[in-house]
């Protein structure tokens, strides 16, 4: 069964320009720390890096990826990881709206039109009795017992008279998407700036010292000239 219509939104891909000159061996030595933490294995085959995570800890910087490869060819990293955290997420809010579905639907079985609208009748005459009208009992009245208290204007009468809504659900719903969306972005750029910074980290310290060089060497023949 071929998922490739759907699976982005587990999975995270992206391309990723390095220098000519930079191997496979050392794009993957560049970006080892990253697959040196705890519950992380990995292997390489030639050009091509699989790992897996299993139970990572919240301080490793890819604990929501799972497992994924990573593969160096003509200059260019391409990656492909997946998420268990993102997919999760995602089916989070089908899961809520089937509960709270399911819910009403028991209820309306349970209380069908009729029978609800006897209920409602009953409670509404049980509203309109007011305490102080119904007799107290002689042991209550032996025993000094307080006289039972108005209730306040829409007060509520019990929670049995709660009935289940969708609310709950859409409320639930919205937050695991918002959730699944933020998560689905937010990590796609940070691993990939976490690749493009590990990958040109030497080469900018290489510039960085080259460019100190020769301004070191511009400013010892301006001293000679002097």
């Amino acid at each position: 069964m071929k998922l490739s219509y759907i699976d982005w939104i587990w999975r995270v891909k992206g391309r990723l320009t390095i220098q000519p000159n930079c191997s496979a061996a050392q794009a993957f030595d560049r970006l080892g720390d990253l697959f040196e933490e705890k519950n992380t294995t990995c292997r390489v085959e030639g050009d091509t890096l699989v790992f897996t995570k299993k139970n990572a800890l919240p301080q490793d910087k890819m604990s929501v990826f799972d497992r994924g490869t990573l593969q160096v060819s003509h200059g260019v990293l391409c990656y492909s990881m997946t998420s268990r955290a993102l997919l999760a997420c995602f089916l989070a809010p089908l899961f809520f709206y089937a509960l709270g579905y399911t819910g009403v639907a028991v209820d309306k079985w349970r209380n069908p039109p009729e029978l609800a609208k006897a209920k409602a009748e009953a409670a509404k005459k049980r509203s309109l009795v007011k305490p102080e009208d119904v007799p107290m009992n002689p042991v209550d009245t032996f025993l000094h017992a307080p006289t039972p208290e108005k209730k306040k204007d829409g007060e509520e009468i019990g929670k049995r008279n709660r009935k289940p809504s969708m609310t709950t659900a859409y409320t639930y719903m919205g937050i695991f998407f918002a959730l699944w969306v933020a998560g689905r972005i937010l990590e796609h750029k940070l691993i990939h700036a976490r690749f493009r910074k590990r990958l040109a980290g030497d080469d900018a310290i290489e510039a960085n010292a080259s460019m100190h060089e020769r301004g070191f060497a511009a400013d010892n023949s301006v001293r000679n000239a002097r």
